[in-house]
């Protein structure tokens, strides 16, 4: 799949053809109008005359036929673009499906970061928009199969041509896909390079995504809530992808999945659901595509509402919506089951002309279907690999209980709060200790009294904390406090040591600077004193050396008892620093001293 750019290589690719033989250019040469042929391909053509004159074979215009012009400019061009194309090629074979998310030994979920990295938080992309399209549904159901089209459809955008489906002997590439009861995907895969679309000077990335396990009824519940919650994350553009019709598990699922998007929408601050796709693979009816979808769509809510209309709230209500949209395909035929290699010659021609036209509407409304948050802003790549980020990281840290979509909504609050709580604990420490805080303001407040403040402060968080937490799981609220205590531990440690060692560097350079101003005064009038009386029986004539001798005097004693009042005064300063570090240590456990010594040494 090339990326930005590989556009301009397949216009200069065009460009380098010569227009007779439809090859590229070899030994390129220009007439005088200005076009380029191969040498041999124009000589061939001019061997017969027409009865005018030479003309040229695209603009028809009169050119001397004595008159080719070797292009070597064009002739290095047209190695270079070779090169450029071979290389694009390259790395188009290199693009393969990468796991995103998996599930390890233990059945726990696990974020693979480097490909996340790659994918989301690239400074080539990360401040891109984007389009995510995801497939969710029951496994062995084609899923991949209709992905890999769509990479087709998507990698023709990319190129700036019109969208096609691929040769009919191509065979099926891209995601790993297997015909029969073998499932290959396992949780959630990503194709390893988004494309990069630009139109009207705007760029956006899309991303395609397949999925396996968010709908499957023989694993586990926490899995399947926390597959869905991913895929809710990881999409703009949800295609549900069903077999014949929409059956009871798939409407429990749907409903269940519309709740978790929902919850976890609030949790992020993204838009729920932008755009659902229920697609009917296999559709036995002869009316097929998007008209008969609407129909048949209509007809199952009307069934929900008049059954179970309570039960499948969300689910009427999105049915209704403009965010909702469907598509019956037909069956592809026994010939394309029985291969593995899933090429458009091996299809029905019914099914091929329906799927051409599914894709194609998908591939035209990308650009409607980018990501967004809570309030219809778009939002980037690097945005959504750091929402991925946090969840799965919160996932691996803690044994959630998602016993239910409500109680996963819970475990994601608590944990937003947590976060909610610990900024406003850094916020405190900005404003004990500004980056801009004077000596004198450090020096104002002791170590050991800052330690009592944040202590303070730090129970009043935990409390705080406590009345936040949302659910009525006993067992991970206790969790949760333990944790919460823990942290703010660590950050009231790593303050109150950071505020120590400031006290400590205030506190000496206050010693330096009266130390050595006030023996800095003194030294002055007494080396000027001395010299007065040494230098009164000089003669008169000689007062203006005097008064020389004097200013020498008055520096030189100003310097030396200066350099002793600094020494003097940074070693006060320590022993200052020294006394209110161990008042601290001892103000931890909770033993009050006295501090004369210090004042008196302090006056002193």
């Amino acid at each position: 799949m090339p990326r930005e750019g590989a556009a301009k290589f397949y216009k200069l690719e065009e460009d380098i053809f010569c227009s007779i033989c439809l090859g590229e250019l070899s030994d390129p040469v220009s007439i005088t109008c200005g076009h380029t042929f191969c040498k041999s391909c124009i000589t061939k053509c001019w061997d017969a005359p027409e009865l005018l004159d030479y003309r040229c074979p695209e603009c028809r215009k009169i050119c001397p036929k004595n008159q080719l012009i070797p292009d070597y400019r064009l002739k290095n061009v047209v190695t270079k673009v070779q090169l450029a194309i071979k290389e694009e090629q390259s790395r188009e074979i290199s693009t393969s499906a990468l796991h995103l998310v998996y599930t390890d030994n233990d059945e726990r979920l696990q974020l693979n970061e480097s490909v996340a990295q790659r994918c989301f938080l690239d400074a080539e992309v990360s401040e891109y928009p984007l389009c995510l399209i995801c497939v969710i549904g029951e496994k062995r159901k084609g899923k991949s199969t209709l992905l890999n089209f769509i990479l087709r459809a998507l990698h023709c955008l990319e190129r700036q041509q019109p969208v096609i489906l691929g040769h009919d002997e191509e065979p099926l590439t891209g995601f790993e896909w297997r015909s029969g009861v073998d499932s290959v995907t396992k949780g959630i895969w990503i194709w390893s390079k988004p494309f990069i679309l630009e139109r009207n000077e705007e760029k956006m990335a899309v991303f395609v995504l397949d999925t396996e396990g968010s709908l499957d009824i023989a694993g586990d519940l926490q899995t399947c809530l926390k597959l869905s919650a991913l895929s809710m994350l990881l999409s703009s553009h949800l295609i549900f992808n069903v077999n014949t019709s929409l059956k009871t598990t798939e409407l429990d699922y749907l409903e269940m999945y519309l709740h978790v998007s929902e919850l976890t929408g609030e949790s992020f601050s993204l838009q729920y659901l932008q755009h659902l796709d229920v697609l009917v693979r296999d559709w036995q009816d002869p009316d097929c595509g998007r008209e008969a979808a609407l129909t048949y769509l209509q007809h199952e809510i009307e069934k929900l509402r008049l059954r179970k209309g309570s039960q499948y709230r969300r689910l009427l209500d999105t049915f209704r919506s403009p965010s909702m949209s469907g598509f019956l395909l037909p069956h592809p035929g026994k010939r394309f089951l029985r291969t593995s290699r899933g090429t458009l010659a091996d299809m029905d021609d019914d099914f091929k002309d329906h799927l051409t036209r599914y894709i194609s509407d998908l591939a035209a409304g990308v650009w409607d279907h980018r990501k967004t948050d809570i309030s219809g802003e778009k939002i980037t790549c690097g945005h959504v690999g750091g929402v991925l980020k946090k969840f799965v990281i919160m996932l691996k840290r803690r044994q959630y209980n998602f016993s239910s979509p409500l109680q996963m909504y819970y475990s994601l609050e608590n944990q937003k709060y947590m976060n909610t709580v610990l900024q406003r604990f850094e916020e405190f420490f900005e404003q004990q200790l500004p980056a801009n805080a004077s000596p004198l303001k450090v020096l104002g407040v002791r170590t050991s009294e800052m330690r009592t403040r944040v202590r303070e402060q730090a129970d009043v968080l935990l409390d705080t904390y406590e009345g936040m937490l949302r659910g009525d799981n006993d067992a991970e609220k206790e969790m949760l406090m333990e944790e919460m205590k823990s942290q703010l531990k660590e950050k009231e440690e790593r303050f109150c040591a950071e505020y120590s060692k400031c006290f400590t560097r205030c506190a000496v350079g206050i010693g330096c600077a009266v130390g050595g101003g006030v023996l800095c005064l003194a030294g002055g009038a007494a080396g000027a004193a001395v010299a007065g009386t040494v230098l009164a029986v000089e003669a008169a004539g000689l007062l203006g050396s005097a008064a020389t001798a004097m200013a020498a005097g008055g520096i030189g004693g100003g310097v030396a008892l200066g350099a002793i009042g600094t020494g003097v005064g940074a070693a006060v300063g320590r022993i200052v620093g020294h006394v209110e570090k161990k008042k601290g240590t001892k103000a931890e456990r909770s033993t009050e001293t006295s501090t004369e010594d210090t004042k008196h040494l302090v006056d002193k």
